[in-house]
């Protein structure tokens, strides 16, 4: 019972210090995060044009970056076609066929 009357007091006080704070703040302050600190926004703009001015990448065709099917790591989840092997819809039924829990 101690307990219950220590937490009513608390949570009075902290209701008593928030509407004591919000009686002291009058003016709020709705500018946009961009207007009240332009010079972090500014430094951020300045790094991306940086990585977009830097940024090095070359076309490649289908059949340039092949590999072998026995060099290539994705091959065992392709099918014959070279399609991907898609997750089955009923996964529960797999793992009971597999017997994996």
């Amino acid at each position: 019972m101690p307990l219950i009357i220590l937490g009513l007091l608390v949570v009075i006080g902290i209701v008593i210090y928030a509407l004591a704070r919000r009686g002291q703040s009058e003016e709020v302050d709705t500018r946009t995060v961009r207007e009240r600190y332009p010079h972090v926004f500014e430094k951020i703009d300045e790094k991306l044009d940086q990585m977009k001015k830097g940024a090095n990448y070359t076309v490649m065709d289908d059949d340039e970056g092949e590999t072998s099917e026995s060099d290539d790591i994705n091959a065992k989840y392709r099918d014959e076609d070279g399609h991907t092997l898609h997750f089955p819809d009923d996964a529960e039924v797999e793992k009971r066929k597999r017997n994996i829990h």
